[in-house]
């Protein structure tokens, strides 16, 4: 729901037996209610207040009570709890009473100038998990949400050893109970912005030759969202926005399979289509090679390639519950996260970073901690067991060992600000500014990553130098042993010399000295296999 304010008055104040609630401090508000902050009047406990709307009263009283049996029915971490519904004193209107937020909703967080161009990846992956888990327990339940988009996502701070975002469906207006696997429906709810294309065209445009719907519509909601976490932008987005209906209308409807977005920049102009996350995305190459084909398979328009639930949640099972390794290459300048299932080995890691560093397994020279890879875990150690101090900030280092084509340095991506106009308008002269703020932080995140891989590039160097310097130890070492080995030898051999020669002498003296050559023999042997062992 949309964050909105309001001024302080004596007359606010509303209740019920239990709650109180303030309306000048609203949380959000949707075309059907608002959401309040209140208190508990015996304990003083923050909680949230839905309110309906004169609208939200003329819906039929069905409507009206589903929302409360399915907020009863659902008990699941990651669904807000419902504490009561009660009655508004003077009014006898039902009130629902709900957890508060103490963060805000998904859309105010992506509202907020730092995540103007989208989360970054833990907690991208936070939120993707999270509603996974979510959207799994209601299917579970044969509960089709239909309105799922980020005013209906809220953020919950856990305070426990570590600070962590517990993000939550709040908003089961729209919610129904399925009766059967293939029920399909005529109702229509939802944001525009996040309908299916099926009840865009039936709810939006008034398009009579579209017939019913089934559950799967969640699922084109879900990848709008997850696109607009990944991005800050929503996917599909025609000139003028939403007032545009034609265009968003076409645009959904005509994408080829696989495209994740659509937009048009000039009014009439053509739509520029993607199948790729845009460059301002801050998910690392590994993360966005896992989720560009969620987002294709939840935005599938294909009835014959349309995905399932279960294909959903395989697909973000895959993506969440991976092992993540850092690794870092200073001849490309590049730090990768590489996501790999914690029973593969050694030579699965390095073909995953054979495919984004381009260099092929046997060309990989991997340091950690000033020694070879290798020797801290050996080929058949599964990932799971790597080291827990790999870090973003204490990764895996990858050189090549012969020759590389020296890679340029890459280019940081570069925006334009906003050009203000000559005039004073407020609203207008806001946005620019936030949008200025918005680009300021970008280039303060990109200077981060800049200035961390500075650092790591001089790790590498260190590293590099340290291992350098061992293997020329060791194998100044080998050689002085080779020169000893050859000293002796030498030695032993004039011995051996002479003895022979001793020997040649009893001869010539007629005695019997096979007993003495066999004993020469065996020196002989012996002077070898002692100089073998010494250069081994």
């Amino acid at each position: 729901m949309k964050k909105h304010g309001s001024k302080m008055s004596l007359n606010s104040l509303r209740g019920s037996a239990t709650y109180m609630w303030d309306t000048s401090k609203t949380l959000g508000q949707g075309a059907t209610s608002k959401v309040y902050r209140g208190r508990k009047k015996i304990s003083g406990e923050e909680i949230a207040v839905k309110v309906f709307t004169s609208a939200g009263q003329m819906r039929p009283l069905d409507v009206q009570l589903r929302e409360y049996t399915v907020m009863r029915k659902l008990k699941h971490r990651n669904i807000v709890e419902l504490l009561a519904i009660e009655e508004e004193q003077g009014t006898y209107n039902k009130v629902i009473v709900m957890e508060l937020s103490n963060v805000g909703s998904l859309y105010s967080i992506l509202d907020e100038p730092k995540n103007a161009f989208g989360l970054e990846e833990e907690e991208f992956v936070l939120v993707v998990r999270n509603v996974d888990d979510c959207t799994n327990f209601l299917s579970l339940r044969d509960s089709l949400v239909l309105d799922i988009d980020d005013h209906e996502i809220v953020s919950r701070l856990d305070i426990g050893i570590y600070f962590i975002n517990i993000y939550k469906l709040t908003d089961f207006g729209a919610a129904r109970q399925l009766e059967h696997e293939d029920e399909q429906f005529m109702s229509l709810y939802g944001t525009e912005e996040y309908l299916h294309p099926d009840i865009y065209g039936k709810a939006v445009m008034r398009d009579v030759g579209i017939g019913a719907f089934d559950a799967s519509v969640d699922l084109w909601s879900l990848g709008v969202t997850f696109f607009q976490t990944a991005t800050g932008q929503l996917p599909f987005r025609p000139y003028g926005g939403r007032k545009n209906k034609k265009t968003m209308y076409e645009i959904t409807r005509s994408k080829e399979p696989g495209v994740i977005s659509g937009v048009q920049k000039t009014e009439g102009g053509e739509i520029e289509w993607s199948k790729e996350l845009p460059q301002t995305c801050r998910l690392s190459s590994g993360l966005k090679t896992l989720v560009t084909p969620l987002l294709a398979g939840l935005l599938e328009m294909n009835e014959k390639k349309k995905w399932s639930f279960e294909q959903m949640f395989d697909k973000v099972d895959n993506i969440t519950r991976k092992s993540v390794v850092f690794v870092f290459s200073a001849t490309t300048w590049m730090s990768i996260r590489i996501y790999i299932d914690g029973d593969k080995k050694l030579s699965k890691f390095q073909d995953l970073i054979a495919e984004q560093f381009d260099i092929a397994a046997c060309e990989q020279l991997l340091l950690f901690e000033d020694d070879l890879f290798t020797n801290v875990v050996d080929s058949l150690t599964p990932i799971r067991d790597y080291p827990t101090s790999i870090s973003i900030s204490n990764p895996v280092l990858v050189f090549m060992k012969h020759y590389f084509d020296q890679k340029k340095f890459p280019i940081p991506i570069m925006l334009d600000f906003p050009t203000f106009g000559t005039q004073i308008n407020v609203g207008n002269d806001y946005q620019l500014a936030k949008f200025c703020c918005s680009i300021i932080y970008f280039y303060l995140w990109s200077v981060k990553r800049f200035h961390s891989k500075q650092f790591l590039v001089k790790e590498s160097v260190h590293q590099y130098i340290n291992q350098l310097h061992f293997l020329c130890s060791k194998t100044q070492t080998l050689l002085d042993a080779c020169n000893k080995v050859s000293a002796d030898q030498h030695k032993l051999y004039q011995v051996w010399y002479r003895l022979h020669e001793s020997n040649m002498s009893l001869q010539q003296l007629g005695l019997d000295v096979k007993k003495n050559f066999s004993l020469l023999q065996s020196m002989k042997g012996i002077i070898e296999d002692t100089t073998v062992e010494k250069m081994e």
